[in-house]
């Protein structure tokens, strides 16, 4: 029988460095400490986070007339109902206002052989703000991008934001949806990029 987490991180000790956490199997309990950071190996948990496995997409966002598309792959579908979508962005790019004002975006689920343009759309706006030129799209309904070149399409609204680091965790609703084209999905396997660890 599998555990049950009860009062997770009840008592953390800061000074210590670890949390009690109470597992409950069945009618017994059991106390554990969780180590904090004390041993984390940096190249073993690059290759071990390496190992996870990821899309790309490029997200798009449009605020006061202004539009960008950045390359994204911590994404992940979180809820059937309703339709809830999480997305990572990192918070020094020129995106993540944009959303927060506008409180809306668009995924385009990028082609399997589009490693070209996830690369360009993945390239800073604020040090490339000419990186969209010559790239394909017409404007969707939430007046965000939808790519050509993508299979097809996901708006979402902003519901929830939080913290993460030195990112900010987006929680969107799926409003509306479209297929572009058919094909297989870019995956980060395939493209070859390393974002993580």
């Amino acid at each position: 029988m599998f555990p049950v987490a009860s009062d997770f991180f009840r008592g953390y000790n800061r000074k210590e460095r670890h949390s009690e956490v109470t597992m409950e199997f069945a009618s017994r309990n059991y106390t554990i400490q969780i180590e904090r950071g004390i041993s984390l190996d940096p190249n073993t948990k690059k290759q071990v986070l390496r190992t996870f496995t990821y899309g790309l997409y490029a997200v798009s966002c449009a605020n006061e007339g202004e539009v960008n598309i950045f390359t994204a792959n911590w994404l992940s579908q979180i809820s059937f109902d309703p339709p809830l979508l999480a997305l990572s962005v990192e918070n020094t790019s020129k995106s993540l206002p944009m959303i927060l004002r506008s409180r809306i975006f668009t995924i385009n689920v990028l082609r399997a052989g589009g490693r070209e343009l996830a690369g360009k759309l993945g390239k800073s706006a604020i040090q490339h703000p000419d990186k969209l030129t010559g790239i394909a799209y017409e404007l969707g309904a939430n007046g965000c991008p939808i790519l050509q070149d993508a299979l097809g399409w996901v708006a979402c609204t902003v519901l929830h934001t939080t913290e993460a680091g030195d990112s900010t965790l987006i929680v969107g609703e799926v409003i509306d949806v479209g297929m572009v084209g058919e094909g297989q999905p870019l995956t980060m396997a395939e493209a070859g990029f390393r974002h993580a660890g």
